[in-house]
């Protein structure tokens, strides 16, 4: 039964990031004066280069697949000449530890238009 539980509350968790990334992605515009990092004064990097993201991107640290280490998601925007706004919300794991994170790549957990469709946010754990 706490197993159960638990991963119930940890499937809210993750909808409730999930939703608060979709709402920042469409209706509102961040802007940051500083660099995030999963510790201060480390960069975070994506192999050997810098993460690159798109204007008004919104990192949130988690361990979304469970795995015991904190893992990086990241939503950014894109509107295009004709005024379509789209959202994405990006997946790095982190194959390192919490003390020396270590991201290669990413995958692409969400896209979507002006409206969002239903996603099955658990898929691959």
């Amino acid at each position: 039964m706490r197993e159960h539980i638990r991963k119930l509350w940890t499937l809210k968790i993750r909808a409730i990031i999930f939703a608060l990334l979709l709402i920042v992605l469409l209706h509102a515009h961040y802007y940051s004066d500083y660099q995030t990092a999963l510790l201060p004064g480390v960069f975070i990097k994506d192999g050997q280069s810098d993460l690159k993201a798109n204007l008004w991107s919104v990192p949130v640290v988690y361990d979304w697949n469970d795995d015991g280490k904190k893992d990086l998601l990241v939503g950014s925007s894109y509107t295009d000449h004709s005024g379509t706004s789209y959202g994405y919300i990006y997946f790095y794991k982190n194959t390192g530890t919490d003390a020396a994170p270590l991201f290669s790549g990413h995958t692409r957990i969400q896209t979507c238009t002006d409206i969002c469709s239903d996603v099955n946010a658990v898929a691959d754990g």
